[in-house]
């Protein structure tokens, strides 16, 4: 009977036509890697059975490593948490045949108690490793402390209220980007041109992500100016109920000087583009967050300007993979996981097909 010789990391870089450099940094989530050549590497690791010594182990043992995702589900007026959930599921496909399952435990973005109900449910399971949204501050830091006394590894994505507790925090620098969406309005309105700072804000929720967001773009105005924070005011809408037309309009109207330019602090910018297009109120700068598919129409009509994306999908893709290498490869995994600050505009939209 032949040996059949193992494989090694040259045969997999040999049939994915890439160097073996690339095919380490894929097994070690070390450095850049395109999702196309990651996916491709990953296929031929899978086709050709590749199996370093710590995954041979958890195959034979037929562990099951079960991951658990507790997020809100999409609604029609906050769509923006089924792109997370995408990208996690994205990962998955990339990694199930490694012994790893999903539990999804989905609760109401509005409702407490529904984070408390499913939160309960998810411990109750016994998950190996958790992908969370930490909606609910209080809640969530309760929750990660659980966690933490039960040792499950637990990945944050959109807010980060991790305090050592948490195995990593995937998502953007919420301050830094504030910062550059100030300087894109500053950029095409100048020194002297009111703006509305506006937040959709949820009672008792978790706000941090938007105060940050908030707090960078005043913190450029005070830069260029000791009086440009001066131009800035904030308007607060309710989440869910909050009567948009009303407080835009009054807002708007009682501006002493024209309001020149609109800063949503979250993905939810579609709302205050549908009543700037219903008010014939052109002429108004407006930048906002995420390529939802009702901000993406509006960027592409001209009344959104400017969208800077979260990579939600991202987020979701690099929590499962970084559970995947905490769990199976007992690799380190990185802190804070930043990710980059894009500015999306019409001109080059066609080049973001994926949120």
């Amino acid at each position: 009977m032949h040996h059949i010789p193992p494989v090694r990391i040259k045969d997999i870089a040999d049939f994915a036509g890439v160097s073996v450099g690339t095919v380490d940094r894929v097994l070690h989530n070390r450095g850049e890697v395109s999702n196309r050549t990651r996916e491709k590497v990953l296929g031929i690791i899978h086709k050709l059975n590749y199996q370093p010594d710590i995954l041979a182990s958890a195959l034979a043992s037929k562990r099951d490593n079960k991951i658990a995702v507790l997020i809100p589900g999409g609604t029609d007026e906050n769509p923006f948490w089924k792109y997370p959930l995408a990208g996690v599921e994205e990962g998955l496909r990339e990694i199930v045949h490694f012994g790893i399952s999903l539990e999804r435990y989905y609760f109401n973005f509005t409702d407490r108690e529904s984070f408390l109900r499913q939160s309960a449910k998810m411990l109750s399971d016994k998950p190996q490793g958790v992908i969370l949204a930490p909606v609910f501050t209080g809640e969530a830091a309760l929750l990660l402390d659980s966690c933490n006394e039960l040792k499950i590894p637990v990945v944050l994505i959109n807010a980060n209220i991790c305090s050592g507790s948490c195995l990593a925090f995937i998502g953007q620098d919420s301050l830094q980007s504030g910062m550059v969406a100030a300087r894109l309005m500053h950029y095409g309105l100048g020194d002297d041109s009111d703006v509305l700072v506006v937040n959709f804000i949820r009672e008792n929720g978790n706000q941090n992500h938007i105060i940050k967001r908030e707090e960078g773009f005043r913190n450029y105005y005070r830069d260029i100016s000791k009086t440009g924070d001066s131009l800035l005011r904030q308007v607060n809408i309710g989440e869910t109920h909050g009567n948009i037309n009303g407080i835009m309009r009054k807002a708007i109207l009682s501006s002493p000087r024209p309001v020149k330019g609109i800063f949503v602090t979250n993905s939810r910018v579609f709302r205050v583009a549908r009543f700037l297009e219903n008010n014939n109120c052109g002429n108004i700068i407006l930048i906002g967050y995420d390529l939802l598919d009702e901000n993406k129409h509006f960027l592409k009509n001209g009344t959104i300007d400017f969208l800077i994306s979260q990579k939600p999908r991202e987020q979701g893709y690099k929590s499962i993979m970084a559970l995947y290498y905490h769990l199976l490869l007992k690799k380190e995994v990185e802190k804070n996981q930043y990710l980059p600050v894009d500015i999306i505009a019409r001109e080059n939209l066609q080049h973001y097909s994926f949120t």
